[in-house]
C-alpha cells in the first residue's frame, strides 16, 4: 500500500532526471547577404509578443554601423490596425552559422536561430528562439506551397518542436491549412 501511495511521487522525482532534448543546430552555410529582404511569417507557435497578430512580415536591411535593421509590420486582429516594430539584430558567432542576436528592446537580446533554409534561393527558412517554445516558417512570399509547408512542418516535428500548436498566416492565426 506504501509504494502504490509513493509510486507517483518517485516517477515524478525520476523524470526531473532526465535530460532535455539538446538544442536543434543552426545551419553552418549562412550568408547573411542573402538573408536581407522581406520575408513573411508562414506559421509560428503562439507566444506572448506577437498575440493578437497576423499577417506578419519581417523587412531586413543592412546598416552603416554593422548591425541588421529589423522592421517587422503585422495586422493586430484586436484593435483591427497595422502596426509596426523596429528592432536591430547582429550575428551571433561565425559568419557562416545561421544565428543572430535580436533586439526590439534597445540592449536585450534574445537568439533568432536559422535551422534550416533554401539554400539555392533563400526563399523559406525554419526558424527558433533560444529553446524550442519559439517555432517559425517564413517566405519570400506570403504564401507558401501546402507540400512545402507540409514538409517544413514534419522536420519541425522531428526536431522537437510542438507543431499542433502552430498558428498559420491568413487564417486569423488559429486555423490550420487544409482544415
Amino acid at each position: 500500500m506504501l509504494l502504490r501511495c509513493l509510486l507517483p511521487f518517485i516517477l515524478l522525482l525520476l523524470s526531473g532526471f532526465s535530460e532535455a532534448p539538446p538544442p536543434p543546430s543552426v545551419i553552418r552555410d549562412f550568408q547573411p547577404e542573402r538573408f536581407l529582404g522581406v520575408w513573411y511569417e508562414i506559421a509560428r507557435t503562439d507566444n506572448t509578443f506577437q498575440q493578437n497578430l497576423d499577417r506578419v512580415s519581417a523587412t531586413y536591411s543592412a546598416s552603416e554601423d554593422g548591425y541588421i535593421r529589423i522592421i517587422n509590420h503585422a495586422y493586430d486582429l484586436k484593435l483591427l490596425r497595422w502596426r509596426t516594430n523596429r528592432g536591430r539584430a547582429m550575428l551571433a558567432g561565425e559568419r557562416n552559422m545561421g544565428s543572430l542576436k535580436v533586439s526590439f528592446l534597445g540592449t536585450f537580446y534574445s537568439r533568432f536561430k536559422i535551422l534550416d533554409i533554401d539554400r539555392k534561393h533563400y526563399s523559406w527558412a525554419l526558424v527558433c528562439g533560444r529553446d524550442r517554445s519559439l517555432f517559425w516558417i517564413i517566405s519570400r512570399k506570403p504564401d507558401m506551397d501546402k507540400k512545402l509547408l507540409k514538409k517544413l512542418l514534419a522536420e519541425a516535428n522531428r526536431l522537437g518542436f510542438d507543431t499542433s500548436k502552430v498558428l498559420y498566416r491568413g487564417y486569423g492565426g488559429k486555423v490550420p491549412p487544409d482544415q
